[in-house]
């Protein structure tokens, strides 16, 4: 099983969900590895990859090549691929992307792939990341905000997607960068869950309330990797 982790944007939580998950995975006894195609920020390593395996351990045991836990690309310039493979005289080839995708397919139970941004940034000045992930067969799951203005760019996002013809096995709704309690405001998120689905047809596999810590929010990530697990089912019958 192969799923390619987005977001409506940068910042959203995508690591954080990301990591949330392969934990559950793991838990669960699937063997779960971790790739990321294209990391800005940082020629030397992948800061993304970097916090997974700090808090998820035992992802690291699963690594079978240099391709698992490594981002395909690595550059400095902290911009959109495109841009900061070019402020670095590098030329980002999809194909190198999707080799080494293939690679790794098929090696473990569950083989996740964390996007960088959102779905239309771009990776060449010809070519976007969702492109690439049209080509790789995956289906999506969307990280989304789960408070005001989430309706509009998780609408969005999906649109993109289904235009495209690439499947989506959910939307994860998290509150870890909302300023506002779910508490207070329960009812915004509930109903933006609701009418997320309602005009998309995908199925919100969870809400994640803001929480102090990773071990806090790992207690949601049971259900919501249960509920990828039953959509993917659904998806490919």
């Amino acid at each position: 099983m192969e799923f390619f982790i987005t977001g409506t944007g940068t910042g959203i939580g995508k690591t954080f969900v990301t990591a949330l998950l392969a934990h559950a995975f793991l838990e669960r006894g699937f063997s779960t590895g971790i790739q990321k195609w294209v990391s800005t920020g940082n020629r030397e390593t992948a800061e993304d990859l970097d916090f997974i395996r700090s808090r998820v351990p035992g992802i690291e045991k699963q690594a079978v090549s240099v391709s698992c836990m490594q981002a395909v690309y690595c550059l400095e310039f902290p911009a959109s691929p495109h841009l900061a493979a070019e402020k670095e005289d590098v030329s980002i080839l999809p194909e190198k992307i999707l080799d080494n995708f293939q690679h790794l397919k098929g090696q473990f139970d569950i083989l996740m792939v964390e996007g960088a941004g959102g779905l239309m940034v771009p990776v060449t000045r010809d070519v976007l990341l969702i492109d690439i992930l049209k080509e790789s067969g995956m289906p999506a799951v969307v990280v989304a905000a789960s408070g005001l203005g989430t309706i509009n760019h998780t609408l969005l996002s999906l649109e993109a997607l289904e235009r495209r013809g690439i499947p989506c096995a959910g939307v994860v709704l998290n509150s870890q960068g909302w300023d506002t309690s779910f508490e207070e405001h329960a009812d915004i998120v509930e109903d933006n869950a609701r009418v997320i689905e309602e005009f998309s047809h995908v199925k919100v596999l969870g809400l994640l309330p803001r929480m102090d810590g990773f071990d806090d929010a790992a207690m949601y990530a049971s259900d919501i990797a249960r509920n990828l697990l039953d959509n993917y089912d659904v998806l490919h019958r």
